[in-house]
């Protein structure tokens, strides 16, 4: 159990003895947040005259008259020259102001870091998290998740919006390569790792999101109304948010659509029942931007502001993201004394608040040491991390008669297409800004830069960016060895990915046709956070390298791969269908197949799927004949590499039920575990499955262990075992 849902009997002391001290307003307060730009800008629209956000007037009548306890930044707002020297200085600034007054309660700051400290100039920008899950390395996952914990904690930024755990079901959805793919196993174990990497020393408050379902929306648009079963939220979406709760996160955010017919911010039986006392979670619940107003404007669920604070407080929402909206807190103010909110809610909400605040130790936190902060800022280990993290996430898609890895000596290179040549591509959305960066506010190698760097002296390469570019070169197969072709997508968030026909980009998929005319072999880098349609891609190009969106140490990472300097183990993390049409399409869809009607699942590469520079074989599975009921049991086999290189395998063991009293997935991953091994290099791997691995929800949705038989699945090997009593 974690310490955070362990009752630390001196710190509730704490709180009760603060709240007792407090105002209704001041409260209040602690409940709401706002972004201080927004705020600032609407507040001068409104008549007054404040010169910036550290204009003492605005300080006081934000901190002092509202009292507002937590200040967010949205992935738009730029501070000073937007480096971390200038976001150092104005969060201490503030601080120093908001210790004055408040009953001294600290301010909390909270920012959307969820692929580094991404809205920093200079900072180290990370895969996004579908290249996370798809290295398959709970280790190096907490590495990361641990390492911009420190950035953002040494800057005074205390609290992150991340990580994003929803496990995605549609790949139209444009929030697809923010998600942990579409396993619930799988986005659980990394989702507690980026836990306990981020809330490593009670450093930065963690915030998973977005609870729940909204990777599943009902046509594959970001923040539609989702229509899921009890059973599908139990066996699909909880997964990952009860593994947070475990790993003890701080914060949890709501889906701001709405679940079989009510929006999560005033659904009493998600927060209250689910939530709280089925998982166990005693942290903040919040909304994202705005979403409590929206139950007016958007859901229509409420006739008026006032309703919809009233619904979403009483539901079991702790703290508004008002974005700039004061004139909640009088609302609030004027609820609470009509008691439509009872001063007991109001306690628990602000509580749940201020818990998180003494477990941030920010009642004693001392000035940021800016100077510090700005050394932190892009260091050597986040730039270590984030390349490995982007090299163990590149999966090798296809690989016709071994054209990779290139020699470093090879004669001749043509590369093509524009996003071989930019940085804001590799970083795709959520960078510098809710969209992404400006090219000249990044400063990193592009990919044509570290193939120049990798090669040979003697190596000549030519780069194209557009298909006009290649016609005037008049090229043949004769004059080049292996053409490069990067293939990107313009980045984008949230809404503005949906993509109903999952197709490359035109310009894109034009400049890959093209470099396939030359008759020259193509490798295909693919710079994408998504499975997209890759039918012609697979038909007609030699090798396919998808290295997702790795961030800024991506070229390096995808060089190192191309030249043999890494062998590539990522996996995919989410199934790549033969185009639209076959959406939906999940690995662990509930089982139904006959002879008469075609339901298998037949995607173009499978979730789990990658290739490597060498050949891995199983053998000698041991599975017993039979488990007793409660018990664990051990899967034994032999694994060697029988190439001529080093490699590493992800081992996966899947479950499916030959029978069962419910409907059961086709198949469930149930462990899995990465294993390096040098040519020619044999090792015995057991791998342990729990009591939990073998139950199931039923009819009734309890959770329980049925006598059935059940296929191991390991690579291509499957074993019969009996569940007994």
């Amino acid at each position: 159990m974690s310490n955070l849902n362990v009752i630390n009997e001196i710190e509730e002391i704490e709180i009760t003895k603060l709240l007792s001290k407090m105002s209704v307003r001041e409260k209040i307060g602690q409940c709401v947040m706002i972004e201080p730009f927004f705020c600032l800008t609407d507040l001068n629209n409104q008549g007054h005259n404040f010169s910036g956000v550290l204009d003492p007037g605005f300080l006081k009548l934000v901190l002092d008259d509202y009292h507002v306890g937590f200040f967010l930044y949205g992935g738009v707002t730029r501070v000073g020259d937007d480096t971390m020297l200038s976001w150092a200085k104005y969060i201490d600034s503030t601080r120093k102001y908001a210790k004055s007054i408040n009953q001294k309660i600290p301010l909390l700051f909270g920012s959307d870091a969820i692929h580094g400290v991404n809205f920093v100039k200079g900072s180290t920008i990370f895969s996004h998290n579908l290249g996370v899950a798809s290295t398959w390395n709970t280790e190096l996952v907490k590495d990361y998740s641990d390492v911009v914990s420190k950035e953002l904690s040494e800057m005074g930024m205390k609290c992150n919006f991340a990580p994003t755990i929803d496990v995605a079901r549609d790949q139209r959805w444009g929030r697809v390569y923010e998600s942990l793919g579409e396993d619930p196993y799988l986005a659980s174990e990394m989702s507690k790792s980026l836990i306990l990497g981020m809330q490593h020393n009670n450093k930065v408050a963690g915030c998973a999101k977005h609870f729940i379902g909204y990777g599943e929306a009902s046509n594959g648009m970001d923040r539609t109304p989702a229509d899921i079963s009890e059973r599908n939220i139990k066996e699909i979406h909880l997964p990952p948010f009860k593994a947070a709760i475990e790993a003890g996160v701080k914060m949890i955010m709501m889906n701001g659509g709405d679940l079989n017919g009510t929006p999560i911010v005033i659904s009493k039986k998600m927060l209250k029942g689910v939530l709280r006392e089925e998982l166990g979670f005693r942290g903040v619940t919040m909304c994202d931007w705005e979403d409590v107003n929206r139950l007016v404007d958007r859901h229509h669920v409420a006739k008026n502001k006032e309703e919809a604070i009233l619904k979403a407080f009483n539901a079991g929402l702790d703290m508004n993201m008002a974005v700039s909206d004061l004139n909640t807190i009088e609302i609030m103010e004027k609820l609470v004394k009509e008691n439509k909110i009872s001063m007991e809610r109001l306690d628990e909400a602000c509580g749940n608040v201020l818990r998180v605040k003494m477990q941030l130790n920010l009642f004693e936190e001392k000035d940021i040491n800016t100077s510090s902060a700005v050394e932190l800022s892009g260091n050597q280990e986040s730039k270590d991390i984030s390349k490995k993290l982007a090299t163990e996430s590149i999966t090798l898609l296809k690989n016709e008669n071994e054209l990779l890895p290139l020699s470093k000596n090879i004669k001749s290179i043509l590369v093509t297409g524009k996003t071989a040549d930019s940085k804001r591509h590799l970083c795709g959305g959520w960078t510098l800004n809710w969209l992404s960066a400006n090219e000249e506010d990044l400063n990193f190698p592009t990919i044509i830069d570290k193939i120049r760097d990798i090669t040979s002296e003697k190596t000549k390469i030519t780069y194209v960016s557009g298909v006009e570019d290649l016609n005037t070169l008049n090229v043949s197969k004769s004059d080049f060895d292996v053409c490069i072709c990067v293939v990107g997508e313009e980045p984008h968030s949230e809404w503005l990915g949906d993509s109903m026909s999952m197709k490359i980009e035109s310009t894109e998929i034009e400049m890959l046709k093209a470099s396939y005319e030359t008759g020259i072999p193509v490798v295909m880098v693919s710079i994408l956070g998504r499975p997209v349609n890759m039918i012609w891609a697979d038909t007609y190009i030699n090798s396919i390298l998808w290295a997702h969106l790795p961030g800024s140490e991506g070229a390096q990472a995808i060089t190192d791969v191309l030249f043999g300097d890494y062998n590539p183990s990522g996996r995919t993390a989410i199934t790549f269908p033969k185009d639209g049409n076959q959406i939906p399409i999940v690995y662990n869809a509930r089982k139904y197949v006959s002879y008469e009607i075609n339901t298998r699942y037949d995607p173009l590469y499978p979730f789990g799927y990658g290739l490597s520079y060498t050949t891995f074989e199983y053998s000698n599975l041991i599975v017993p004949k039979e488990v007793v009921v409660g018990n664990n049991c051990i899967i034994s086999f032999t694994l060697k590499n029988i190439g001529s290189r080093a490699g590493t395998e992800v081992v996966q063991l899947y479950m499916n039920d030959v029978y069962a009293s419910v409907t059961r997935p086709l198949k469930s991953l149930k462990k899995f575990i990465k294993v390096y091994l040098e040519a020619n290099e044999t090792k015995t791997i057991e791998l342990v499955l729990s009591k939990e691995d073998f139950s199931l929800y039923d009819e009734n949705l309890d959770f329980v262990q049925e006598e059935r038989d059940i296929e191991i699945h390991i690579d291509s090997f499957k074993k019969v075992i009996s569940v007994i009593k």
